[in-house]
């Protein structure tokens, strides 16, 4: 019993959107699970390893991908590095662990996950610009309280991450067809920090 108090405790910061706490490494990508429908129970994985041989089955009943919402089809976790045989891989926002390269899994790059998402920024002080540049003094004003930011377009640039992202002038929440529409660069990621949240289910 206690112990699923505890894991339910540990599920309680999980935005609705599916994202974890705030991780130690953003690393190369993302490992996920083919099927992350088997896991609604709150049950993991059963072949996570400690090791990358995959021989020392990780043993606890708190396993926490950075994308947790089984029931819509996310089990994201951080990918560290990618090999033929496995994934090293972070659960729980800071403890490495070891999946098998398999059919049970798939991966996608940071930029791949980014362009089929809208953002938050997690600080108003990420500031919108014209262009993609720490130096650039232009800025895209967004006064909107529902800061949902459709990424349109991804670039790195002299060590900066930034995403060109659009927004609705008039702050609708829901984007039709005729919106009118405006576009500005913020920063995503400041080496392993992560300044937005991903809304992978808006």
């Amino acid at each position: 019993m206690k112990t699923w108090i505890v894991l339910i405790s540990c599920l309680s910061f999980t935005l609705v959107n599916g994202q974890n706490n705030e991780p130690i490494d953003l690393g190369i990508g993302f490992t996920i699970a083919k099927n992350p429908y088997l896991f609604e129970d709150m049950s993991h994985p059963k072949n996570i390893f400690s090791d990358s041989l995959l021989t020392k089955r990780i043993k606890t009943d708190k396993i926490i991908p950075f994308f947790y919402k089984p029931d819509y089809g996310l089990y994201h976790f951080i990918c560290l590095e990618k090999y033929g045989k496995y994934y090293k891989i972070l659960i729980n926002d800071s403890e490495i662990g070891f999946v098998p390269n398999d059919r049970n899994y798939i991966f996608k790059t940071w930029d791949a996950i980014l362009m089929s998402a809208s953002v938050q920024r997690i600080d108003k002080l990420n500031l919108f610009k014209n262009k993609p540049n720490e130096s650039d003094t232009n800025y895209v004003i967004n006064t909107c309280k529902n800061d949902v930011l459709k990424v349109i377009d991804i670039i790195e640039s002299q060590g900066e991450f930034w995403l060109e992202v659009s927004f609705a002038i008039k702050c609708e929440t829901y984007i039709e067809a005729d919106t009118e529409l405006k576009t500005g660069w913020i920063k995503w990621r400041d080496f392993n920090k992560l300044l937005v949240r991903i809304l992978l289910l808006h």
